[in-house]
């Protein structure tokens, strides 16, 4: 499985490993890039300014809304199939972990990946790519979810714990990670500024 967890953007350096992991010119790399995480916020200039980096980084992305695809799993998975890399926003992990079961882009994404396409998640959307999301309640609240849901994708055995370093989040993520610790799971913490970068049995921080 080839993963890139962060907990903001990108820094060019981190870019410059993705495209790496993709294997591919970055002009021929293809975007599904998933806001989704992000629909409990009405915060619209946020979401234009997000689209509007990774413009900037220069990927080819396709906005993809999988609220729209809740009775078109046909469409939704021609649409995924079609792409390099799976890139998640942050926001709350819940509500995108449900999201995703009613769209069936759970399914999709992790035999995807299981192919050797690229996860790139932040936040939130790191977290689900790992074993569980059991303990991140005191970040995001589960009751935005249609369904509650703790396991997560299941993409790698780690569980990722961003922002380690960040004034407002680090505290909680730190205790969540120390919690899943203790239940067995193996961590890995990270700063806003790093990455995690996995690629099958190699795991690094960049």
């Amino acid at each position: 499985m080839k993963l890139l967890l962060t907990s903001f953007w990108t820094s060019p350096a981190q870019d410059q490993e993705l495209i790496k992991l993709v294997g591919k010119e970055q002009k021929d790399i293809k975007v599904a890039y998933i806001e989704n995480a992000f629909d409990i916020y009405d915060d619209e200039a946020s979401l234009i300014e997000g689209r509007k980096i990774l413009q900037e980084k220069g990927f080819d992305f396709e906005v993809v809304d999988l609220r729209k695809f809740r009775d078109d799993h046909e469409g939704l998975k021609k649409i995924l199939e079609s792409k390099d890399v799976y890139w998640f926003t942050g926001g709350n992990g819940f509500y995108l972990r449900s999201l995703m079961k009613d769209t069936g882009a759970d399914e999709m994404i992790i035999n995807e990946v299981k192919k050797g396409k690229v996860y790139v998640g932040a936040s939130g959307g790191a977290v689900i790519a790992g074993p569980t999301m059991k303990h991140f309640d005191n970040q995001d609240d589960p009751k935005e979810a249609r369904e509650i849901i703790w396991e997560g994708l299941g993409l790698t055995d780690i569980v990722p714990v961003p922002h380690v370093d960040n004034p407002d989040f680090g505290k909680g993520c730190r205790e969540a990670g120390e919690l899943c610790a203790k239940d067995g799971y193996k961590t890995i913490e990270y700063t806003d500024s790093q990455a995690l970068l996995i690629d099958g049995n190699i795991q690094r921080i960049i």
